[in-house]
């Protein structure tokens, strides 16, 4: 047991949680009311909760700011294609269709009650983005100080890749939420080895992954550290497992209704090559440049700050140290190895953000005279709005996904009574009807892939117009790339509005 657990011990008996979480005395009026009453107090009290309460209404304010400003895109339109289904229905569509479970797409029918536009279906995932912060400190905290809390959740607050996906309707901020939550528990849970914490850990890694399958893979690198930390404590022992395998018990248990849907969804989704996505050891460079700024020179310097974190962090803590690594390489790995067999996407490792962050921060305590000091932990959180300020800029100054709205609108204006369009791949009909008003216009629209399928549907169009709309999709759709040259031969080129491509014949 390292130096900092011993004496963590002594100072955390008799204390209430919040006094854990805060480090301050306990509030004299106990439970849950003398709790809450206790927290201004601390926040006025502390410099490092003053600066957190400013982050996390910074991280607000980006998140909210303009978030109904860029049309749904397919996924977001998926998203409420299939939300907008009975509860039931949703669990057929994640029992045949796209491969997430139904919980993120329930509360995403519960939100449809409140309206039926973009703000509304991007809500959840802007207040999961923001609570976020604030368990980035809480985490940090946990594993080394208030200063590296603060730094973290301050690379979180202007991080322009999780800001996008705060803004995004579909579960990956949410995920990013609950996993961070799980890992605060989880390190409780090595620090103390209480039930309660083992148990909350179980929960809330079943409550995760009814949000989104891949988080299955981190939480088995959680376990597995569990029982090697465990092992090499202490002789091999039932009892001294007893509550990381209650952990796992209670995991599987309430994710038993889902256990055969995602190996059936698994084998039948990777029984073809997928034909987009990131692929081999690019999933590495690429996931830490999203990351990093979306520069490649910033993701150089954050690894560089990340592996440098890991040495004081090893002085701290050896069992913490060997989790940081073995969370940040076993996902990336696995999903390397796996990508050749199932689509692979940045997107999709998000919740390996609060262990970068956190060990980037971590590297700042080589420098203890720097960021001990309250100019030092400014100076620092300067440097990373420096860093980020370009991106969040462009961000919300410009259109940043496919912009269905205005080209619906667009392509409304010149289309005539009993004109043909033609979506391809025919999935994006999901974001274009969202918004095009086939009725009104009194068009005939369809989903096309192959150039047999157009073929089909345009014998049947007369002396109409035919308008192919088209996206970057179609090479993921359409990897033989007959499509494409059936336009070129066959229609003539209009344009391009965002990533959305028009012909007409």
């Amino acid at each position: 047991m390292g130096k900092r657990e011993k004496t963590t011990k002594k100072h955390m008996s008799g204390k209430k949680d919040a006094a854990i979480l805060f480090e301050e005395s306990p509030p004299a009026e106990s439970g849950a009311m003398g709790t809450i009453r206790g927290i201004p107090d601390a926040v006025r009290s502390d410099f490092y909760l003053q600066v957190l309460l400013v982050l996390t209404i910074i991280g607000i304010f980006l998140r909210f700011y303009n978030l109904g400003f860029n049309s749904l895109w397919l996924d977001e339109a998926f998203t409420y294609n299939a939300s907008r289904g009975s509860i039931f229905e949703i669990w057929e569509t994640t029992k045949t269709g796209d491969f997430h479970p139904p919980l993120f797409h329930w509360i995403e029918h519960i939100m449809l009650y409140f309206g039926n536009n973009e703000t509304v279906l991007r809500f959840v995932p802007a207040v999961a983005g923001s609570l976020s912060i604030p368990l980035f400190f809480l985490f940090g905290k946990e594993v080394m100080n208030k200063q590296v809390g603060l730094i973290s959740a301050a690379l979180l607050t202007f991080s322009p890749f999780h800001l996008y996906y705060s803004q995004e309707a579909y579960s990956y901020s949410l995920v990013v939420l609950i996993f961070t939550l799980i890992l605060i528990f989880y390190i409780r849970a090595l620090r103390d080895d209480r039930r309660n914490d083992w148990i909350i850990v179980g929960l809330l890694s079943a409550l995760g992954f009814w949000v989104h399958y891949y988080i299955a893979i981190p939480i088995a690198v959680l376990f597995i550290h569990a029982f090697i930390t465990k092992v090499s404590r202490k002789k091999i022992d039932l009892r001294t497992l007893k509550n990381p395998l209650l952990s796992i018990v209670l995991f599987l248990i309430f994710i038993s209704p889902l256990i055969y849907i995602v190996i059936e969804r698994f084998f039948t989704l990777t029984a073809k090559p997928p034909t987009y996505g990131v692929f081999g050891l690019a999933l590495i460079t690429e996931t830490f440049t999203r990351f990093s700024a979306l520069n490649g020179l910033i993701a150089i310097l954050f690894v560089s700050l990340f592996i440098i974190g890991l040495i004081p962090l090893y002085k701290t803590n050896k069992t913490y140290c060997s989790f940081f690594i073995l969370m940040i390489t076993l996902p990336l790995l696995f999903s390397v190895i796996i990508s050749p067999r199932m689509t692979m996407n940045p997107r999709y490792l998000l919740y390996l953000m609060a262990i970068f962050y956190t060990g980037i921060a971590c590297s700042c305590c080589m420098l203890p005279k720097l960021s001990s000091k309250k100019w030092g932990v400014i100076l620092i959180i300067m440097g990373i709005i420096a860093l980020n300020i370009s991106m969040i800029l462009g961000y919300h100054q410009s259109v940043v996904k496919d912009d269905w709205r205005t080209y619906s609108n667009a392509l409304a204006e010149s289309t005539r009574e009993g004109d043909f369009i033609i979506l391809i791949p025919g999935y994006n009909e999901l974001p274009f009807k969202y918004y095009y008003n086939r009725a009104a216009d009194r068009t005939e629209v369809f989903g096309a892939v192959t150039p047999q399928d157009i073929e089909g549907i345009i014998s049947k169009r007369g002396n109409n117009s035919v308008y192919y709309v088209v996206t970057n999709d179609i090479t993921a759709a359409n990897p033989e790339g007959d499509t494409y040259n059936w336009l070129n031969k066959n229609a003539q080129y209009l344009g391009q509005y965002t990533n959305i491509y028009t012909f007409i014949s």
